[in-house]
């Protein structure tokens, strides 16, 4: 019989996943497999259990947030186990599972991890850690990992945004400069994105429309300080448009990317905190991650 692995976090979201655990278990049954189960304990235990188990698995499932699921992919890729991969999403907003195309009812979910199709996903790597679709610095980054569960759960992505916006007066600019095959400069940025993604914080209009996440390439969006409530009006104009050839943006395609500043960038990866650094290179993996997505009819 084929074994599976099913990981997931207790504490994600709204706590769907332990409300239907029996039924989720039964479904993987149902399918064929020999099902493991292991609930998360503290931060870091679904990279470690992914790492020290994988092998000895048909497949893996993890069931969380997009947090939850960095781990599992981090522990797959120390594992260096290539198998297909599920995942059910049972965060506040699923960034990553909405770019891809899984169902976000959790039993759809779970049942794309056993039927589903897999999906050459391609991973972006710094500092010894993948990310599944975003690397941030700057303005409204920090919002995703300070803002409490529980207003997370009440408000969804809205939590964010009010978050966000109580932190505007103390917007800061980062003096940062960057180089890249494409491009490269420098300037004073309040936020720098790194993505491979449809959406960030639940937000879709925040990115560029013409995005592949297969096509082994990254994309990087940096916004310039606005020097007045003018320039602040243009750059939201602008991203309403998707309109990312304005001078308040730089933003391009690239396989291996640079940042240095005086002072230290404090990054997030996947929501998460990704630790303050003066120099960071961020590349791209290309076809790096089998994920199991809804097959196309």
């Amino acid at each position: 019989m084929k074994k599976l692995l099913f990981v997931y976090n207790p504490h994600s979201g709204v706590q769907t996943i332990t409300r239907r655990l029996g039924a989720t278990a039964e479904l993987f049954t149902e399918a064929g497999y020999d099902v493991t189960v292991h609930p998360t304990l503290f931060a870091g235990d679904c990279r470690d259990t992914v790492q020290r188990l994988a092998e000895g698995f048909d497949r893996v499932v993890c069931a969380g947030g997009d947090g939850t699921h960095n781990e599992a992919v981090n522990g797959l890729m120390s594992a260096g186990a290539d198998m297909p991969y599920g995942y059910i999403p049972c965060g506040s907003t699923n960034d990553f599972s909405h770019s891809v195309g899984i169902p976000t009812r959790l039993l759809d979910a779970a049942k794309t991890c056993v039927e589903g199709v897999p999906f050459r996903y391609d991973l972006g790597f710094t500092e010894g850690r993948y990310f599944t679709y975003v690397a941030g610095f700057g303005a409204f980054t920090e919002v995703t990992y300070t803002t409490p569960q529980q207003q997370k759960n009440a408000l969804g992505y809205f939590a964010y945004l009010i978050s966000g916006a109580a932190s505007l007066p103390n917007i800061v600019p980062y003096h940062v400069s960057f180089s890249a095959e494409e491009r490269s400069g420098e300037g004073d940025y309040v936020l720098g994105l790194v993505t491979n993604t449809l959406q960030v914080a639940g937000m879709k209009n925040i990115l560029p429309q013409n995005v592949a996440l297969d096509d082994g390439l990254l994309e990087v969006l940096l916004v310039k300080n606005p020097k007045n409530p003018i320039e602040l009006n243009k750059i939201l104009a602008a991203v309403m448009k998707h309109d990312f050839s304005a001078d308040c943006f730089e933003y391009f395609k690239t396989k291996r990317v640079r940042f240095r500043s005086s002072s230290p960038l404090a990054w997030t990866l996947d929501g998460e905190n990704g630790g303050s650094r003066t120099e960071t290179e961020i590349t791209c993996v290309p076809s790096a991650l089998s994920i199991l997505t809804r097959a196309k009819k």
